[in-house]
């Protein structure tokens, strides 16, 4: 059983398992292209309507130039012509997002083994999210909503290893090294009617499903929930997790990428149980954590 990839890639790899989706993988990825359809995971950037991960401030965006402006007199130089500018303040890990190798550590000690002491407050000084750069690999949908056959998991349903292997074998796809598996619990619709339970609990994998996953060599999982793991009352204190060992597992021992809070709803309405997977975060030095636009392409 896979239970650490400290060392695979050499004592000093800060890439951990996106190394598994290597050039081969892609090009045998491209295979998953069939309609040319390409559907967005990401949830839009917003001050409301849209969940933002607790005890994170939701995004502001400021117009710093406008069509005010020019009609109160601004120009520039002289010229007739107008220009629009803006700014955007958010939390790197606020929205649809991933999650860096340094976002997570215990013992002391983040993935590869690097001291916990590397992630400073000037940034991560090692397992910045820099160093995963992009993603480009095949993606696997794991429908386990509609393969239970109910528009969404209940509260603090934890899925099982069992459930994504018989969810896998309904969507006639097998998971292979390199893969990003995205997991639909169908949460995200729960958030529209009702934000507090949206956020008070929420299903996602348990911990042998997560072991099950590490073991596929998987590159990234992906989800429509807060944490991609299930989080519990008992789980929660102002807004964080008190124990999560799928988080420690995947990020801290294995290297593995996690992606929260994606919107999978239109995906959803695809047959696709494979695609092309396209995702890069932006390239912040020393962040423990990037937005992400995540693209399937059908």
């Amino acid at each position: 059983m896979t239970s650490s990839n400290w060392g695979r890639w050499g004592e000093d790899d800060e890439r951990g398992a996106a190394n598994f989706a290597t050039p081969e993988v892609l090009l045998a990825a491209l295979s998953a292209v069939r309609s040319g359809v390409v559907v967005s995971l990401a949830d839009e950037i917003r001050r409301d309507r849209v969940p933002v991960a607790p005890a994170r401030t939701p995004a502001t965006h400021l117009m710093s130039l406008d069509g005010g402006d020019f009609a109160s007199g601004y120009n520039i130089h002289g010229s007739s012509h107008g220009v629009a500018d803006d700014y955007l303040f958010m939390a790197c890990q606020g929205t649809t997002h991933v999650d860096a190798l340094g976002h997570l550590w215990y013992d002391g000690a983040l993935y590869n083994g690097f001291p916990a002491d590397k992630v400073r407050s000037y940034g991560a000084t090692r397992l910045g999210i820099e160093n995963l750069g992009h993603l480009v690999t095949r993606g696997v949908f794991l429908d386990v909503a509609r393969y239970l056959g109910v528009p969404h998991l209940a509260d603090t349903h934890a899925i099982s290893a069992d459930e994504l292997r018989a969810c896998a074998r309904a969507a006639g796809v097998s998971i292979r090294a390199g893969d990003v598996v995205v997991v639909r619990t169908g949460w995200r619709a729960v958030f529209d009617t009702d934000p507090a339970r949206y956020f008070a609990t929420s299903p996602g994998i348990g911990l042998d499903a997560a072991r099950w996953l590490a073991e596929q060599q998987i590159a990234a999982i992906a989800s429509d929930n807060v944490a991609v793991e299930v989080q519990t009352a008992h789980d929660r204190f102002e807004g964080g997790s008190v124990a999560p060992e799928c988080h420690k597992l995947l990020i801290r021992d294995c290297g593995t990428y996690l992606m929260e809070l994606l919107n999978l709803e239109e995906l959803a309405e695809h047959d696709a149980g494979e695609f092309l997977f396209v995702a890069a975060p932006l390239k912040i030095r020393g962040a423990v954590g990037s937005p992400l636009n995540p693209l399937a392409v059908l």
